[in-house]
C-alpha cells in the first residue's frame, strides 16, 4: 500500500519522453574515436606545382619556341653559303668555317647559362641570351660585309641562342610533376627538332627573294618577339626562388615586367634547397656522377652516329640519285618528320611505362630508371636505320629504302633522347638544366667530331661498312642503357647519402657559430680563470672554440704573467 507522501513524490517528476529513453546520448569513446579517426586520416598531399594547368601550357609554349630559336640560326644559314661566298669572296672552306664555329660554341655555351639558371634564377639568363642573340643579328644584317666580322658575330650569336634548351628544360622540370614530364619534354624537345627541318627551307626562301642579310632580319624579329612574350609572359619558376609557384596562383597571367626575382620563400626551407653557387669543380663532379657520365655519353655516341647520316645524305642524294636541290630540301623532311614523330610518342609511352608501374607496385616507389627499357628499343631501331642505309647506298638500291631506314634512324635515336633528357631532369633533382647541359655537350661535340671524321672513314672503309661500324657504336649504348638501369637505384641513394651528410655537417657549422656569437663576455676575473681551467680540462674542443671563449680574457691573463715575474 502506497503511502501518500510516496505517491506525491511521484506525481511531481517530470516525466521523461519515450523517445529521449530509446535514443542514446553520445558518450566520451564515440567522440575519441572519431577524433582518432581524424587524426589517423592522412592529410593531402601538396601538388607539385601549384600553377593552373591552362598556364602550365603557356609556360611549355614559351619555353618550346625559346628553343626553337638556336637550331633555327644555325641551320636557316646552310642555304646561304654559296651566297656568302661569293659575297665574301673566301673559299669553300672558309665560309664552311663559320658553321663549324657556331656548332663549337653552341656545344660549350650552355654549360655556362645552365650552371647559373639553377643557382640564381631563369627569366633573367632568358633576356640576357635572348637580347645578345637579337642584338647580333641586327648587326650581322646591317654591317659590312668582312669574314672577319661574319666569324665573329657568329659566335656572339651562338653563344646567345645556346642558353634557350638547357633553361627550358629547367623550366619544364620547374612546373611539371615527374609522372607528366615525360611527355612534356616530348613536346620541348619539338623546338629543338622542328628547327634543323624549317630552318633550310625558310633560308632558302628568304635569300632567294632577296639578300641574305634579310635571313638575319628575319631572325632578329623573330628573336624579339619571343623576348617580348618572354618578358611579360614568363614568371620565374626556380623552385628555390619560389617554390612551387603559389606565389602566382592569385596574380594575373602577365607578370610584373623585372629582370631578376628575389627570393619569395624561407632561406632555410627544406623542401627547396639551393644548389652550391656554380664553378669548374662544380661541374666535374656532376660529369663524374655515375649516371649523368653514361646517360651523355650514350646521347654523343648515338647522335655522332646519327650525325653520320644526316650529313651524307644530301650529297647521296645529289650525286647517286640525281636529285634536286628542291627535291633534296623535300628528301629532308623524312627524317625530320621521324624526330618529331620519335618525340611524341615517346614521350606518352614513357609516362605510361611509369604510370602502370606505379597502379602494379603502389607501395613501392617509383624510381627514374622504370622509363629506360624503351631507350633498348630505340637504340636498336637507330641501329638497324644506320646499318640500312649505309648498305642501300652501298649498292646503289631504290631511293624509297634509304629514306625509309632515315626515317627509322631518327625515330629511334629521338626515343632515346627524350627519355635521357627526363631521366636527367629526375636523377638528381635541384640541377636539370645543369645536367641537360653536360648532355647537350656531349651530343654536339659528338655531331662536330662526326662531321669532320666521316668522308675520311667513307673513302677508307667504302659506304656500307663504314656504317657498319658506325652501327655497331651503338652496342655501346645499350651496354650502358642496361648498366644504368641495374646500378643507378644504388648510385642515387648514395649521393642522396652524401648530401645529407653534407647538409647536416652545414647545419651543425652554424649551429656552432651562433652559439659562439651568442656567448657572453666574462666580466669577472675569477669568471675568467674559471673558463681557462675549463678549456684545458676539454683538449677535445675546436680551435676557432677555444679562440673565441679565451679572447675575452687575454689581457688579464697577460696581467697575470707579469706579476708572476716580477714575483
Amino acid at each position: 500500500m502506497e503511502t501518500p507522501s510516496t505517491s506525491l513524490s511521484q506525481q511531481q517528476q517530470p516525466q521523461t519522453p519515450a523517445s529521449c529513453l530509446l535514443k542514446p546520448l553520445p558518450t566520451t569513446k564515440v567522440t575519441e574515436t572519431d577524433t582518432e579517426k581524424q587524426q589517423l586520416a592522412p592529410e593531402p598531399k601538396p601538388p607539385y606545382s601549384a600553377f593552373p594547368e591552362r598556364r602550365k601550357k603557356l609556360i611549355l609554349a614559351i619555353v618550346t619556341t625559346a628553343g626553337f630559336l638556336g637550331p633555327l640560326a644555325g641551320s636557316i644559314y646552310l642555304p646561304m653559303l654559296p651566297e656568302l661566298q661569293t659575297d665574301f669572296h673566301v673559299s669553300a672552306t672558309v665560309i664552311n668555317a663559320t658553321v663549324s664555329v657556331f656548332m663549337v660554341v653552341f656545344s660549350i655555351a650552355p654549360l655556362m647559362w645552365a650552371a647559373w639558371a639553377d643557382f640564381g634564377g631563369r627569366k633573367f639568363l632568358y633576356m640576357i641570351s635572348l637580347l645578345i642573340f637579337v642584338a647580333t643579328c641586327i648587326l650581322l644584317a646591317a654591317l659590312p660585309a668582312h669574314i672577319g666580322i661574319l666569324f665573329a658575330f657568329r659566335v656572339v650569336q651562338a653563344f646567345g641562342a645556346s642558353s634557350v634548351q638547357s633553361l627550358g628544360a629547367g623550366t619544364v622540370a620547374d612546373t611539371i610533376e615527374p609522372r607528366k614530364r615525360g611527355s612534356a619534354i616530348a613536346y620541348f624537345m619539338l623546338g629543338p627538332q622542328l628547327g634543323p627541318i624549317l630552318g633550310p627551307i625558310l633560308g632558302g626562301a628568304i635569300s632567294s627573294g632577296g639578300s641574305w642579310r634579310w635571313t638575319f632580319g628575319f631572325l632578329a624579329i623573330i628573336g624579339a618577339l619571343v623576348w617580348f612574350i618572354i618578358f611579360f609572359f614568363l614568371p620565374e619558376t626556380l623552385r628555390c626562388l619560389v617554390g612551387d609557384g603559389s606565389v602566382y596562383k592569385e596574380g594575373a597571367w602577365v607578370t610584373k615586367p623585372q629582370l631578376r626575382q628575389a627570393r619569395l620563400i624561407e632561406e632555410n626551407d627544406p623542401r627547396y634547397p639551393r644548389p652550391p653557387k656554380p664553378s669548374l669543380r662544380g661541374y666535374l663532379r656532376l660529369m663524374s656522377y655515375a649516371p649523368v657520365t653514361l646517360v651523355s655519353v650514350n646521347a654523343g655516341l648515338l647522335f655522332a652516329t646519327y650525325y653520320g647520316l644526316a650529313v651524307t645524305l644530301a650529297q647521296q642524294l645529289k650525286n647517286t640519285y640525281g636529285f634536286t636541290t628542291a627535291e633534296t630540301g623535300a628528301a629532308y623532311l623524312v627524317p625530320g618528320c621521324s624526330l618529331v614523330l620519335g618525340s611524341l610518342s615517346s614521350g606518352r609511352l614513357s609516362d605510361r611505362l611509369r604510370a602502370r608501374r606505379k597502379a602494379r607496385h603502389p607501395d613501392l616507389p617509383v624510381i627514374p630508371e622504370h622509363r629506360l627499357p624503351i631507350q633498348i628499343f630505340g637504340v636498336l631501331l637507330s641501329m638497324a636505320g644506320i646499318l640500312g642505309y649505309g648498305w642501300m647506298i652501298h649498292f646503289k638500291l631504290h631511293v624509297a629504302g634509304v629514306l625509309i631506314f632515315s626515317f627509322l634512324a631518327g625515330f629511334g635515336m629521338t626515343w632515346v633522347f627524350v627519355t635521357n633528357t627526363t631521366y636527367l631532369t629526375e636523377c638528381a633533382p635541384g640541377l636539370p638544366a645543369s645536367l641537360v647541359a653536360i648532355a647537350s655537350f656531349f651530343r654536339n661535340m659528338g655531331a662536330a667530331i662526326a662531321s669532320v671524321v666521316i668522308e675520311p672513314l667513307i673513302n677508307r672503309m667504302t659506304f656500307g661498312w663504314c656504317f657498319t661500324g658506325l652501327a655497331l657504336i651503338d652496342l655501346f649504348s645499350v651496354t650502358m642503357v642496361v648498366v644504368l638501369m641495374v646500378k643507378g637505384p644504388e648510385w642515387r641513394q648514395e649521393l642522396e647519402k652524401k648530401k645529407q651528410l653534407a647538409a647536416q655537417a652545414a647545419k651543425t657549422k652554424t649551429e656552432k657559430s651562433i652559439i659562439i656569437t651568442n656567448q657572453p663576455a666574462f666580466a669577472a676575473t675569477g669568471e675568467c680563470e674559471a673558463k681557462d681551467d675549463d678549456l684545458a680540462k676539454k683538449p677535445e674542443l675546436t680551435q676557432v672554440e677555444a679562440h673565441s671563449v679565451s679572447s675575452s680574457s687575454e689581457k688579464k691573463q697577460e696581467q697575470r704573467d707579469q706579476d708572476n715575474v716580477k714575483k
